[in-house]
């Protein structure tokens, strides 16, 4: 108020002094007339007279509440603070973007920059406010540059690991832009979830809570380059499962202490039975059996021209590690697949109350496979649905109760559908489709699962086989084809009491119908024959018995010969009548006591309907 006050006497000083000397002036001239004009040129007066202005300062007093002190802000000074504030404030986006990574500072950085605007945004605030709101913001800006460079030095695997991971994310669109065909959906889905997990990492920030670990995250971004990088693989993968992927029968998947280590002595041809089969004797004691072709020495081509193999025992001795039989696998075909093998009975007294398979996918309880449908006589086909696969690697394994046994199993197949039935059923047994015409099937002796009546125990000649054989089709060029030989019963060799010997086969028929039989077969001598029967050995009815008179086809040796329908006995239609699905067939010679010819691959034709119904009138 003092300072005021002094002004304000100043200020009366002046104008007393002015306004003599402008007496002065008036004694000398003429009256004037002169115009009141604004005491502060930026403020234009209203004629009261009541503006005051500082000299010196440039700031006009605005009038109070009659007490002589003005109480507003300070536009002109309060103006450079402010516009020195909104600089500030106006660095926000760039600012808060350097710290995307970092959830903590950016919070803590983003509540600096809100309380200084809301001080800028202040009608009334003073230059002190500002200039205050100013330094502070400031501080957390620099504090936010300290606390990023702190933090990164104290983290410096996990920030370049978040990085490497970050970058990798922006690829996303166009990795997953490179799996466009539906049938690949499982390898894109699995794909994406990687990045969805890459991206709630990204999107939580270096400061999470819990904080992310830097191995995780490497681990990840792993996992997302190696689909990438195995992505042609993967496909094949998806191509092969689309259908089924065999797993062939092998002492290398056996893992454990066995009961049994043992395989067939000397190659055998026909490696499961249709009658009881002692394997505790010790002749025997298999732990698994493959087929040999006879005649085929090199175990490549054996190999290429037949898969079947029968695991025998999965047994243990007390006190011992338990046995199983393990199939290792690849898989990108999605979470679900279905398990198929083929499995029997070694004896007619084995059930399911004294048999026991069980099996187990990955870390998933062991499941028990039920065994009611098994028989010495017959072979049936499992299949099981497996649920929780993982994207690449898996496990299946196979065991038996320490005080039962398992059933013989054979080749496992699994595919990524539950509708391949016909094409694994085909590969079992060794069927063969024409694409000219849907309608026949041809068996594939030596490809496919069977089972012979007899082929072990006795002389060479009571044994039934399955051999290499060189020769002639018709009077053909030379090729090589494989028989089934020793059907048949035969009492001329070493004075041995006669033997019936057969072979069982499948055949998986399109459709149901009756189907016409075709085939080749070697005889050295006429009046050899062939029957074939339907579900069982034996078979009576005209639809489930076809019998066949044959005719030498030339030297035993070289030669072959073709038969069909025209070489039916008379009396009967040399056709089945097959279900739709796999039909078990039997064969064996013309009569019970006499002997077949060697046989080749036999074909099942559907026959022309007849029926009156289904002609047209004109």
């Amino acid at each position: 108020m003092k300072q005021k006050t002094k002004k304000l006497l100043q200020l009366s000083f002046s104008l007393g002094f002015l306004a003599t000397t402008a007496l002065v002036a008036t004694s000398c001239k003429q009256p004037a007339t002169v115009a009141p004009k604004p005491t502060n040129p930026m403020q234009p007066g209203n004629g009261s007279g009541s503006e005051t202005t500082t000299p010196g300062s440039g700031e006009t007093m605005q009038p109070g509440n009659n007490s002589g002190s003005g109480t507003g802000t300070t536009t002109p000074d309060n103006t450079e603070a402010k516009n020195q504030l909104d600089t500030v404030i106006g660095t926000k986006d760039t600012n808060l973007a350097l710290y995307s990574d970092y959830s903590i500072i950016k919070s803590e950085l983003t509540k600096a920059y809100e309380t200084a605007k809301s001080v800028s945004d202040k009608a009334n605030a003073s230059k002190e406010e500002l200039t205050v709101a100013k330094t502070t913001l400031e501080t957390a800006i620099n504090k936010a540059k300290t606390d990023k460079t702190d933090f990164d030095s104290e983290n410096a695997n996990l920030v370049n690991a978040y990085a490497a991971l970050k970058n990798k994310l922006s690829s996303k669109e166009t990795d997953l832009a490179m799996i466009s065909e539906t049938k690949y959906l499982p390898i894109k889905t699995h794909l994406a979830n990687l990045y969805d997990q890459a991206s709630t990492i990204i999107s939580n920030t270096l400061q999470a809570d819990p904080k992310p670990n830097e191995d995780n995250l490497s681990q990840l971004k792993t996992n997302i380059e190696s689909v990438i990088s195995k992505l042609d693989d993967e496909k094949t993968n998806v191509n092969q499962y689309s259908k089924f992927k065999l797993f062939k029968i092998s002492n290398s998947q056996f893992e454990g202490n066995s009961l049994y280590s043992a395989k067939p002595s000397r190659p055998q041809s026909i490696v499961a039975f249709s009658s009881n089969f002692d394997n505790s004797n010790e002749t025997y004691r298999w732990k698994y059996a493959t087929r040999n072709i006879i005649d085929v020495n090199d175990e490549v081509i054996n190999s290429e021209l037949t898969s079947v193999g029968w695991i025998y025992d999965l047994n243990t001795n007390s006190n011992e590690r338990s046995l199983t039989y393990n199939i290792d696998f690849e898989y990108y075909a999605g979470t679900t697949a279905t398990l198929y093998f083929p499995y029997k009975a070694t004896k007619t007294d084995e059930n399911n109350s004294n048999l026991s398979l069980k099996y187990k996918l990955n870390d998933k309880p062991i499941m028990n496979f039920d065994l009611s449908n098994v028989k010495v006589d017959g072979i049936e086909v499992a299949k099981i649905h497996l649920t929780d696969l993982k994207f690449g690697n898996n496990k299946i394994t196979f065991s038996t109760d320490a005080n039962k046994k398992a059933p013989m199993i054979g080749n496992i197949y699994i595919s990524a559908t539950s509708e391949t039935d016909d094409e694994v059923y085909d590969d079992i047994f060794g069927n063969i489709r024409y694409s000219d015409n849907a309608n026949k099937i041809t068996v594939n002796f030596a490809k496919g699962y069977g089972l012979a009546n007899n082929a072990l125990g006795g002389a060479d000649n009571q044994n039934t086989i399955i051999k290499k054989f060189n020769g002639r089709l018709d009077n053909q060029n030379a090729d090589v084809y494989y028989l089934l030989g020793y059907l048949g019963s035969n009492t001329r060799y070493n004075n041995q009491s006669g033997i019936e010997r057969y072979y069982t086969f499948y055949v998986n028929a399109p459709k149901e119908g009756v189907y016409s039989i075709s085939g080749f077969y070697n005889s050295g001598e006429n009046n050899r024959g062939l029957t074939f029967w339907k579900g069982q050995y034996a078979a009576t009815g005209n639809e489930n018995v076809a019998k066949f008179n044959l005719t030498m086809s030339g030297d035993w040796s070289n030669t072959l010969k073709s038969f069909n329908k025209d070489q039916k006995i008379d009396g009967t239609t040399g056709s089945l009548r097959l279900s739709k699905g796999l039909n078990k067939i039997i064969v064996s010679g013309k009569n019970m006591t006499s002997p077949a010819p060697n046989l080749g691959n036999v074909t099942f034709t559907l026959e022309e309907s007849t029926d009156s119904s289904m002609i047209l009138e004109n």
